[in-house]
Formats: C-alpha cells, sequence, structure tokens
C-alpha cells in the first residue's frame, strides 16, 4: 500500500468509524466496504481524460503543517484566510497574495478549527479546550468545553458555536469565552461518529442529529424554533436502524436541506419544517446544494445531483468510486470535489462531466473546498498545503 493510500485510509476510517456511545465496543466489519484500499476491495477509480473546459489555476499555496487527523477547514473572513493544523498551528494569510500576515504556535495540538469573527479567531486543542485569538495572533481567552468535540467549531455574529461527541450543541461569547447556552437531546444507542459542524442563518442555528432529526435554534438563546424529521429510522438491528444527519445542513432559499446516513437526502421547510421532498439515499460525507441541484456521493464515491426542484436524480457518475471524494463545492457552473490523492476535480453541475482538474500535494483534503468567492476556492489537506484556487 503507498503512503498516500495508507493515509487515506485512516481517514476514512476516523471519519466514518461506527461508536457506541456509552460503551467501548466498535464495530468495523460493517464500514469494512468504505475502506478502498482492504485486501478484497474494489481499486479505486482510475483518472479519466478529458477536454478542459474552464482555467483553473493555484494562486498561491502556504504550508500551515500536517494534519493526519482532526477536521479542520480554512475560514475566509472579510480579507484574510485563516487556517490551522493538527500539529498546533494558526495562520492568517492575506486572501489576495497569500502573504502569511501572522501564525501562532499553539501550545498543544489541535483537533479542530477554524472558526472566525470580528472579536475572535479559535480552534479546539486536543485537551478539549477552545482557544481564542485576536486579529493579530494574540491569546485573548480559553475555556474548558467538558466533553470531546467532534466538530469543526463555526463562528457567527459574536458567538462561537461547538458540538460535542453526544452532538449537543453549545454557544460561547466571542469576546470572552463565556458559555451563552446549550443543547441537548436524548440519542440512539448506536450513532455515526462523524464531523457534523452547524449551519446559521437568518439569526437561527440550523443542526443535523441521530435518528434524522434537523433542529433549528434562535442563535441568541438556543430555544428551539423548530424540529423536523428528514428520515425515520428503519430496520430490526441498531445497525441498520442508524440513520444519521451527515455532514452541514445547509440553509438555501426558504429551505433547509441536508443529507442521512442509510436514510434520506432532502430539503424542509424552514418556516414550518416540513418536508419539501426527500429521496432515499445514503450519504456518509453530507450534500451540496445551491439553487438546482442537491449534490453528493454515496458510501462507494459515486456522486450523485438531484434537481432542487422535487428531487428527481439529474446524474450519476462513477468517476470517484473508492478515491474517497470529499463533500462537493458549487463554483460557477462547476462543482469542485477533492480526492485521496491530493487532485481537485472540477464537473460540470449540469451533467457531471468532467472539465478540469488540478493537484494540490499529494495527500487527501483535511475538509471539502470553500467558496472564497464567485470564481475562487480555498483548500486545505492533510499534507498542510492551504491553497487558493481561481476558477475562469
Amino acid at each position: 500500500m503507498s503512503e498516500r493510500m495508507n493515509q487515506a485510509a485512516k481517514f476514512t476510517a476516523a471519519f466514518a468509524l461506527l461508536a457506541l456511545l456509552g460503551g467501548c465496543s466498535t464495530i468495523s466489519s460493517t464500514m469494512s466496504n468504505l475502506n478502498p484500499f482492504g485486501g478484497n476491495a474494489v481499486k479505486p477509480a482510475a483518472l479519466q481524460d478529458f477536454t478542459p473546459q474552464i482555467k483553473v489555476t493555484n494562486v498561491w499555496s502556504v504550508d500551515v503543517g500536517d494534519s493526519k487527523q482532526g477536521n479542520f477547514v480554512p475560514v475566509l473572513l472579510e480579507s484574510t484566510v485563516y487556517a490551522a493544523s493538527e500539529e498546533g498551528q494558526l495562520v492568517a494569510i492575506d486572501k489576495a497574495t497569500g502573504k502569511i500576515k501572522w501564525k501562532v504556535k499553539v501550545g498543544s495540538k489541535l483537533k479542530a478549527g477554524v472558526a472566525a469573527t470580528l472579536d475572535a479567531v479559535a480552534v479546539i486543542d486536543v485537551n478539549n479546550n477552545l482557544i481564542a485569538f485576536d486579529a493579530n495572533g494574540k491569546q485573548i481567552w480559553q475555556t474548558g468545553v467538558g466533553a470531546d468535540v467532534s466538530s469543526v467549531p463555526i463562528g457567527a455574529a459574536g458567538t462561537i458555536l461547538v458540538r460535542s461527541i453526544d452532538f449537543s450543541v453549545i454557544a460561547y461569547s466571542s469576546s470572552n469565552g463565556a458559555q451563552r447556552w446549550k443543547y441537548s437531546r436524548q440519542l440512539p444507542p448506536l450513532t455515526l461518529r462523524v464531523n457534523t459542524p452547524v449551519d446559521v442563518n437568518n439569526a437561527r442555528v440550523y443542526a443535523g442529529f441521530p435518528g434524522g432529526r434537523l433542529v433549528a435554534l434562535d442563535l441568541n438563546s438556543g430555544t428551539v424554533s423548530w424540529e423536523g424529521t428528514l428520515a425515520s429510522p428503519s430496520g430490526t438491528t441498531e445497525i441498520e436502524r442508524i440513520t444519521d444527519v451527515t455532514g452541514t445542513p445547509i440553509y438555501n432559499f426558504r429551505e433547509v436541506c441536508a443529507a442521512a446516513f442509510q436514510g434520506k437526502l432532502g430539503c424542509l421547510d424552514s418556516v414550518s419544517a416540513r418536508p419539501v421532498w426527500t429521496v432515499d439515499f445514503s450519504a456518509p460525507n453530507g450534500a451540496s446544494v445551491d439553487d438546482r441541484y442537491m449534490i453528493a456521493p454515496n458510501e462507494l464515491g459515486n456522486m450523485f445531483a438531484f434537481s432542487r426542484s422535487g428531487g428527481k436524480q439529474v446524474w450519476r457518475i462513477e468517476t470517484f468510486q473508492r478515491r474517497l471524494p470529499t463533500t462537493p463545492t458549487v463554483i460557477g457552473r462547476a462543482v469542485a470535489v477533492g480526492d485521496f490523492d491530493g487532485y481537485l476535480h472540477f464537473i460540470e453541475r449540469d451533467t457531471g462531466k468532467t472539465i478540469a482538474r488540478t493537484k494540490v500535494g499529494s495527500t487527501a483534503f483535511a475538509s471539502q473546498p470553500v467558496a472564497a468567492d464567485t470564481d475562487a476556492l480555498i483548500v486545505q489537506s492533510r499534507g498542510g498545503s492551504v491553497a487558493l484556487i481561481s476558477v475562469q
């Protein structure tokens, strides 16, 4: 097994591990079909030739340190890109030039980041401390979360939102680190241990939960605005009944859209929580949503596009089978998807055909591509490269 494939296999295991909350048992055989590098597994799909139709340029790249594990997503706030790594580095980068504005070495290794507000830039260390820095890289506060953190923290309107391993949503003041509120709910016996950040829009926090539930919380108070069902558990065993919402629920045009593992993919009305449409689908990594499509990979890495106007399947491609595709990101007419080997692919949104490709390092990506503008993306590799990609 090559080093790149070994890193990708570890990433898959860390991302898709099934764990019993409240116990020490783990279930690995159920997820073995997700590991493309097992002894009897099908090999990753070979790269296909294509005719370039858009111009993709690696504008700049900055090394922020390795992240073989953990959840790290670069974030753009105004003109600055903030990124962190498992090694313990937090870096502020000028978006226009790629010049490092400042970087700090946090006193311990990190497991998740980055959240950014006008008050603070925050990361989670391996001891589950939420640590915040000001716009000049000076540490301003630190607070213990009190539970194992499972997802990337999110910054919004003077608040930093953190999710713990029991899927609780905890809100902290970005100015001083004081806890503002916490929302928890009862969970089924068996859940997926996955990165499930929240989405913030219209002063509401949208969060997905095990059991196929979506919840809208008031950003200021944490009170429940509504609760809806994306997918209902079915089956006779606890494993068969896993229908955890995966990825980030996305608010888009009066709907909140999300995907579930072994469940459904679809959208709920953002006011009433009534299902607008759903289709049977199993998405371990979540989905991407824009005004026309909802796009998601299944467990094998096959990519699907569904119409936002009713959930009809528009296309399906096997280009990424066993290549461990990231959650896709829509940018203009293209959909950007990273793979285990450091390639960033661009497929046409309407047809699923490959229209561009570039390479960012030689390792898997730490997260899905992040839209930096209508014609640019920011990506971060497990090998430490944070890059700005221009799309023309």
